[in-house]
């Protein structure tokens, strides 16, 4: 049987109403595009206005000047920023790589043993199969329709739409105010250290960022310390500075007048007579200290007796009944 374009009646319609829905869904797109943008452009503006929140106090000042002398500067000066920091995490790689960094490049080697061993028993096959299996039906599968119908393809009431502008908007002024209030806090902290300790501000490196590296000449020697034992009260004084002038650093403290931060005059923690148990006499009466457990270690040292008492309770003492009567039956 043939059928003839149009037999039914209805083809021109349907061909117009799949051009209006099409026509429809592209203005839709076009506008949302459009918003997205708009919003886009709104928030870099903002961001602009927020600006940089580096409180590194061995940054330099300089000015925003972008004139003739250096027009370059704008287009090329975030450009050398982010080459900076590139080539400093390049440093640290490198020197994690050839151990110069020995100890985390020790923790790494361990790490990469301990997991290639764990690892090697993991069946990665079934993981895998399983894993795209899953990820497979829940994210391509038919109710994937109704996601898109009651979630995408929902259109925003004017009110959502000035209920996420304002909340946008108040979560941008929290960010200029925290920015403001942070650069404010550095520019204070490094004109006070200036005025107290001179004008010259350096950070010392936690890792190593050295470009190049410090060797020992051939002359250099090395000797081994071995600090002799003391009693306790010799100990204690020692630690509390007797006989010794301390002198503060640099750090400061406080937010309206920063002051220079004073170190305590003992070393010993709070109910301990000493700090370092190690350099005491054998038999002294405080030798039995031999660590600084913290509250949350000495919880958890509590805690592990208290669950391994029941444990040897709840199964070792079953079990050794169990064993008595077997070897002396009733």
């Amino acid at each position: 049987q043939l059928i003839d374009p149009n037999e039914d009646g209805n083809g021109k319609e349907t061909e117009n109403t799949w051009d209006k829905r099409i026509k429809e869904a592209e203005v839709r797109a076009k506008k949302r595009a459009e918003e997205y943008a708009r919003e886009q452009e709104q928030y870099l503006k903002e961001l602009e206005e927020i600006g940089d929140t580096n409180e590194d106090l061995d940054a330099q000042k300089t000015g925003r000047f972008t004139g003739s002398i250096r027009p370059a500067r704008a287009y090329l000066f975030l450009l050398q920023q982010y080459l900076r920091v590139a080539c400093i995490w390049l440093r640290v790689l490198t020197n994690i790589i050839v151990w110069e960094e020995c100890y985390i490049s020790f923790w790494i080697a361990i790490m990469s043993f301990i997991l290639s061993a764990v690892v090697f028993f993991v069946p990665w096959g079934f993981l895998l199969q399983w894993t795209l299996r899953i990820i497979a039906w829940v994210a391509f599968g038919p109710w994937m329709k109704l996601v898109d119908m009651f979630y995408y393809s929902r259109q925003d009431t004017d009110e959502q739409k000035r209920e996420r502008v304002n909340k946008r908007q108040k979560r941008l002024d929290e960010q200029k105010l925290e920015a403001q209030i942070a650069r404010e806090r550095a520019s204070k902290l490094r004109d006070f250290k200036q005025y107290m300790f001179g004008k010259h501000i350096c950070r010392v490196n936690i890792l190593k960022k050295d470009r190049y590296y410090d060797l020992p000449l051939p002359s250099s020697s090395a000797t081994l310390y071995n600090p002799k034992s003391k009693s306790l009260g010799e100990l204690a004084m020692q630690e509390a500075g007797y006989h010794r002038n301390r002198v503060n650093g640099q750090q400061l403290v406080g937010r309206m007048i920063p002051t220079i931060y004073e170190t305590p005059t003992t070393e010993a923690p709070t109910g301990k007579p000493t700090k370092k148990t190690d350099l005491l006499e054998k038999g002294s009466p405080a030798a039995f200290y031999d660590g600084n457990d913290s509250y949350s270690a000495a919880t958890i040292k509590v805690g592990s007796i208290i669950v391994g008492a029941g444990a040897i309770t709840w199964f070792g003492v079953p079990l050794f009944v169990y064993l008595v009567r077997l070897v002396l039956p009733a």
